[in-house]
């Protein structure tokens, strides 16, 4: 079977809580669990701050990821281990962004951010692979002690990972696996493209 990712990007109320966000983001792992014929009561799935959400009624080989910032909040539902990460640009950051990239632990990646056109884009396309990474490593039974001690360059050709972009008006969505053959299908459609750092 060709490893697949569904996954389902919502827009939350103005003025949500992160406790709304993460119960929008459970609902909706039970809206594509359903495109499936699974049940998954809202109710059945692990609390909030325990990792990826789990529930009893999902069988294997399905997993969760789940993802928000602002108002915007995406689930996935894969038969594979998958990270996924959503941020969206912040003034504040523009403000301080050689700060930020000084943080990054490769040379060549925080180059590249700052000899990029757009070095605010660069720099989450970055951050989110870091975070999507983090994540992957955590549902592989890797615990990482800081989101930075993941290594883009495992993206590179015949790296362990595989990462997926999609980029637009100030969002950025990074999906990890390291099934470079997965099929990624989304609601509502984003037109999501494969990258390699730098």
């Amino acid at each position: 079977m060709t490893p697949r990712l569904d996954l389902l990007l919502v827009q939350a109320p103005a003025g949500s809580s992160g406790a709304f966000l993460s119960q929008l983001g459970r609902e909706s792992l039970s809206r594509l669990a359903a495109r499936h014929g699974i049940d998954c009561p809202v109710s059945g799935w692990s609390p909030r701050g325990q990792g990826a959400p789990q529930h009893s009624s999902l069988p294997l080989p399905w997993q969760t990821c789940l993802s928000h910032r602002g108002r915007r909040v995406v689930a996935g539902l894969a038969t594979v281990p998958v990270g996924i990460d959503i941020e969206h640009s912040r003034p504040r950051h523009e403000a301080r962004l050689a700060e930020l990239v000084d943080l990054l632990p490769e040379a060549r990646v925080r180059h590249a951010i700052l000899e990029a056109a757009r070095p605010l884009e660069a720099f989450y396309r970055a951050w989110t692979l870091h975070e999507a990474l983090f994540k992957l490593d955590s549902l592989s039974g890797l615990t990482l002690s800081h989101v930075l001690k993941t290594r883009l360059s495992r993206l590179l050709p015949g790296g362990d990972a595989h990462a997926w972009q999609w980029q637009h008006d100030g969002w950025t969505l990074s999906i990890c696996s390291h099934e470079s053959g997965l099929g990624i299908h989304s609601l509502p459609r984003l037109a999501i493209t494969k990258d390699r750092w730098p």
